[in-house]
């Protein structure tokens, strides 16, 4: 009898060995498993049926620990990559939180936002952009930073600009992006759940790619409190978009009370920074931020960032792109 051909096959540790025609069966099974396995994975529905709508905020006295075990069961990938098991989702989302020593905060966030974002079945990394304690804080520029670094580590098609203090209280609130930038805290608790004015923008903002390159990003030269966020509607303006929001009832968010922060002082050039904002918006954004990423730690829940900015050298790239532009135009 002719002596049949074999082939050594590895699986899980265990050697088998199978014929040739042994061989062909087996990976004829496996492409049928493989494409059933996909056809049957849909892509998430446009209303998510998990919703409960009105839910409450609470502080978290645990450890990063407990929220690493809680959230096991969910298999986010290292660095904080969060997706839904049932369903295939309909773009990669990219929560950026520009930071600086807001440890309770950030713990209330990662306690708070992943169960509400896997409710509404999205596809998410949540990245905490740490500026170094030297110098003062500048929210705008770290977030450029996260958003050129976060395209760094995935193909994101939609970009949450976050404040780490603000926490949804309704989960119809979906965190998705559409052609238009939305801003997303619509009834904001610290002022009594409206908006300081009607041109507020601040808080949390969605941005699709597309206008993040539309509008150069945010500037780099808001250093300290006020002003990044009525130069955020200049720019918008400038290239023919505005803001969308949801609904003040679904759009509502938690702000619990706490001292102002140490390295953000009151800005003193804020008002002249947003006087001159529509003339900036082409060299003074993505095109000439200047950071060095310090240190890139990949939790298992979140991507945690930490960023040095030298102002002095990110002023003066500010201008050398203003005179290349002047250059450019005549």
């Amino acid at each position: 009898m002719r002596q049949s051909t074999y082939r050594r096959i590895q699986i899980s540790g265990v050697f088998i060995i199978l014929s040739m025609s042994s061989l062909m069966i087996y990976w004829n099974s496996y492409q049928l498993t493989r494409q059933t396995t996909e056809i049957s994975i849909k892509i998430c529905p446009k209303n998510p049926p998990f919703l409960v709508g009105p839910f409450v905020f609470h502080h978290f006295n645990g450890t990063l620990e407990d929220l690493n075990n809680k959230y096991q069961k969910y298999k986010p990938e290292l660095g904080g990559k969060f997706k839904p098991l049932e369903c295939k989702p309909r773009e990669k989302v990219a929560i950026i939180i520009p930071y600086r020593e807001r440890q309770r905060h950030l713990m209330d966030f990662l306690s708070h936002m992943p169960p509400m974002l896997l409710r509404q079945q999205v596809e998410f990394t949540i990245f905490v952009i740490e500026q170094d304690p030297l110098g003062q804080f500048n929210r705008a520029l770290m977030t450029n930073v996260g958003y050129l670094e976060a395209l760094k580590q995935d193909n994101y098609s939609c970009f949450i600009f976050h404040d780490v203090d603000m926490y949804p209280i309704n989960d119809n609130n979906i965190y998705k992006c559409s052609t238009s930038p939305r801003h997303l805290a619509a009834a904001v608790e610290k002022w009594k759940f409206g908006l300081p004015y009607p041109d507020y923008y601040g808080g949390v903002v969605a941005y699709p790619k597309t206008v993040m390159e539309k509008t150069n990003g945010f500037s780099n030269l808001y250093f300290g409190w006020g002003g990044e966020d009525d130069d955020l509607g200049f720019r918008l303006a400038v290239v023919g978009l505005k803001c969308v929001r949801p609904a003040a009832v679904y759009g509502r968010y938690a702000t619990p009370v706490h001292g102002k922060d140490k390295g953000c002082p009151l800005n003193p050039d804020r008002f002249t920074l947003v006087k001159n904002a529509k003339s900036r918006i082409w060299y003074d954004g993505l095109n000439s931020v200047v950071y060095t990423v310090s240190k890139i730690e990949k939790k298992k829940i979140y991507t945690h960032m930490h960023i040095t900015v030298d102002r002095q050298k990110q002023e003066e790239n500010v201008k050398l792109k203003k005179i290349e532009l002047e250059k450019k135009q005549h």
